[in-house]
């Protein structure tokens, strides 16, 4: 389905507002109606203002972001929507974000993004985030894969000018809760992280019938795995990680190129949000001059 094309700059909300995920194509068996198939495409730039970060966004189909609001004076906080609930076969989801110079934006998402069993098509999310110079959280809900879904996500972030970038993915595969393991389909998960045009990270996950969750050289029986990614840092950044973490399982680290990377391998997206929290709130103000400043969805 596709829908016209909406451009506008975003007015802030005055109040920070609730949001509620909406889950309407989900069947009790996890699959989608084929018929219902979504194209969308969600441009974001964030721009400096003379008071606050202004946001500019374009969107065809029912991929969308809140209005902003600005609980930290002019840094925006923004919720990418999804109204559909689910990313299923046939759906192709495409965001372009882009932070100018001397912008700054915390970017989430008021729930998981499900990828839903698939008998017919590839359900496809690329994302392409370019950070000029401003500063970048990328913070979302966890991705849930579910059992027979397939799934290519594809993102690409360029980092120009010395930004400042928080970025994170959780991915899951199968439903722990309802005792649904992903025991098929597959899944292909490509992120590249480039500073100008020099290739710093290229990371590529696949989970299918050939490689599946107890390959010793994936995820070794494990169904959930993290990546965080942290940059400007300096070296001692990493004893502090450590500290922050302290023997907690499934984490691990290391710097590089001024990039500081964070895995988590395990079976609790919580314990990966959480640590994964604690690192962020400990590195922040260090990265971007800012105390924590939790999110009030992530509570919700």
């Amino acid at each position: 389905m596709l829908s016209p094309v909406v451009s506008e700059i975003l007015e802030p909300e005055i109040h920070e507002p609730e949001v509620r995920e909406t889950e309407v194509r989900e069947t009790e068996a996890g699959s989608m109606n084929p018929d219902q198939q979504w194209k969308a495409h969600l441009q974001c730039r964030f721009q400096p203002g003379p008071v606050r970060t202004i946001v500019r966004r374009e969107h065809i189909g029912p991929l969308t972001i809140q209005r902003p609001f600005y609980p930290e004076g002019d840094l925006a906080h923004v919720y990418i929507l999804h109204p559909p609930g689910g990313i299923a076969a046939g759906d192709h989801l495409r965001l372009s974000i882009n932070s100018e110079i001397n912008s700054a934006a915390l970017v989430s998402t008021p729930g998981a993004a499900r990828f839903y069993r698939s008998d017919n098509g590839i359900a496809a999310v690329r994302q392409d985030i370019e950070c000029n110079g401003g500063s970048l959280e990328w913070l979302p809900q966890e991705n849930i894969f579910f059992s027979g879904c397939e799934a290519r996500l594809n993102t690409r972030i360029t980092i120009k000018n010395k930004a400042a970038l928080a970025w994170w993915e959780i991915n899951c595969f199968g439903r722990t809760q309802g005792k649904v393991p992903f025991s098929d389909g597959s899944v292909h998960n490509t992120v590249q992280i480039f500073a100008d045009s020099n290739l710093l990270l290229r990371d590529r996950l696949v989970v299918d019938s050939t490689l599946g969750l107890n390959m010793s050289c994936g995820l070794r029986s494990n169904s959930v795995t993290g990546t965080l990614v942290l940059t400007p840092v300096q070296i001692e950044s990493l004893d502090i990680v450590r500290k922050l973490i302290g023997d907690i399982d499934g984490f691990s680290s290391t710097i590089f190129d001024g990039l500081l990377l964070i895995r988590y391998l395990g079976n609790s997206s919580e314990s990966a949000k959480s640590g994964f929290i604690r690192i962020w709130s400990g590195l922040r103000e260090s990265i971007n001059n800012r105390p924590p400043h939790r999110p009030r969805i992530w509570a919700t």
